[in-house]
């Protein structure tokens, strides 16, 4: 039972890191940007949309639906940023172990 109880207390250590990097992933920002940056959307490590920026000609050339598609490509990169640098840090982690359902 040893073996077993070894293998506990290691799996509670992975975990304290894996809470510690989610909590410092959490603080970091990425931002992506669409239409030649027209529009840059920046979010945390969350995965939470923290600002986004509009350049003013966009707006002024009353291309609404072209905007809003903007908006759309460029929150959808932020956010896949953002989930690639907490995949990369776990990976960091476990030594390059898939445990996309873990997190």
């Amino acid at each position: 039972m040893k073996g077993l109880g070894d293998l506990m207390k290691q799996a509670e250590r992975l975990r304290v890191e894996m809470a510690r990097i989610q909590e410092e992933v959490a603080g970091k920002k990425v931002e992506a940007s669409a239409g030649g940056g027209m529009v840059t959307v920046a979010c945390n490590g969350r995965g939470e949309i923290i600002s986004v920026k509009i350049d003013p000609e966009v707006v002024q050339a009353g291309e609404l639906d072209m905007l809003q598609d903007l908006i759309v490509a460029a929150t959808n990169e932020a956010l896949r940023k953002s989930r690639d640098l907490l995949a990369q840090e776990m990976s960091r982690l476990t030594g390059g172990l898939n445990l996309a359902g873990l997190i």
